[in-house]
């Protein structure tokens, strides 16, 4: 008889939103899916039970037949983790400190729980189902609410000494410059994610500069959001509106700076670039490559491929899954690098 399926759940707990799906281990395809807004501004004990709602939905919404083995539940937060205590330690755009969230899990669903950075489990995903097949050595970057990146190393995650490796959203770019979350100054992260983006457009829009995001910006922070929806700048975009080009193209080219680091320092196979506003913005997508590729060495700059991920918004909860499976001790019948 033929060995049952076997699947696992993955969550993918950001900043802005957090997504729970059901995935089918063999393919890494996603089964169900549930979303909400994280709405972390309620405080650590409604994210947690958010989490556990939402991944309830998704189990329920798979039907999974009877003879379906779940194996585990992976989650990929917004923050420095302690993998082995499964505990998101420091996670500032959750508002989230020492939380236990491998052992709420595990309890809730009865299986073993895995907990990493959101990051590093997206680039899981994309190593082993998606535009990371193929690379020994890539790095995965996320433009979301914050930057974060994963590191895959010998077709592994390389996580460093302390579990921080890959944290290129805090790289300095610009010495005493922005404050970040994180408490320095001249981050990556607070020039080029979707807050600095957002905080761009606001000081400008204060200072009377026209947009066409007047109506919808008093709309979100109505609904509760912090920072501007990533098809919402896209629209902007599309209608031509100066001042979200220009502070898209601002944040695009210190993105690209970040990039060309990377690839000086690493150099990688790939940079694959994921996250809401790189998926729906081509302009700081293609602005940050040409930039790159414009201040990178001359040999990197010219052989690096940048891609896009393959599996989009689904990076993290298809990683999330397969990582839990596999701390869990099964197996994947997926080959991660191509010969």
């Amino acid at each position: 008889m033929p060995k049952p399926k076997t699947y696992a759940i993955g969550i993918d707990l950001g900043g802005t939103k957090t997504l729970a799906a059901v995935i089918d281990l063999s393919d890494g395809s996603v089964v169900a899916s549930a979303r909400k807004r994280t709405r972390a501004e309620r405080g650590q004990d409604f994210v947690s039970q958010r989490t556990i709602e939402l991944a309830t939905a998704a189990v329920t919404a798979a039907k999974l037949p009877d003879d379906a083995e779940l194996v585990a539940v992976g989650i990929g937060a917004a923050g420095q983790i302690d993998r082995k205590a499964g505990v998101v330690v420091d996670a500032p755009n959750l508002g989230v400190h020492n939380m236990p969230l491998g052992s709420i899990l595990s309890k809730s669903f009865n299986l073993p729980a895995f907990v990493g950075n959101d990051v590093e489990v997206a680039a899981q995903g994309e190593s082993l189902y998606g535009s990371g097949r193929g690379y020994n050595n890539f790095v995965c970057l996320f433009v979301g609410t914050g930057i974060g990146s994963g590191i895959v190393q010998n077709g592994k995650m390389y996580t460093g000494l302390t579990g921080t490796a890959g944290e290129a959203g805090h790289m300095t770019i610009q010495a005493g410059g922005r404050i970040c979350g994180c408490g320095s100054r001249g981050c990556l992260e607070a020039y080029a994610s979707r807050t600095a983006i957002t905080k761009a457009i606001l000081a400008e829009m204060h200072h009377g500069r026209p947009s066409v995001l007047a109506g919808d910006m008093l709309r979100q922070l109505k609904e509760g959001d912090t920072v501007i929806r990533s098809g919402i700048l896209a629209n902007a975009i599309q209608q031509k509106d100066e001042l979200v080009i220009e502070a898209m193209k601002d944040a695009a080219n210190y993105l690209g700076y970040g990039l060309a680091s990377i690839m000086n320092f690493y150099n990688p196979d790939a940079i694959i670039l994921g996250g809401g506003v790189i998926e729906a913005v081509d302009l700081l997508f293609d602005t940050a490559v040409a930039r790159a590729r414009n201040a990178a060495l001359s040999s990197s700059a010219k052989k690096t491929p940048i891609v896009r991920t393959k599996l989009g918004d689904f990076s993290g909860v298809v990683g999330a899954a397969a990582l839990g499976a596999m701390a869990a001790g099964h197996v994947l019948a997926v080959n991660a690098v191509k010969s």
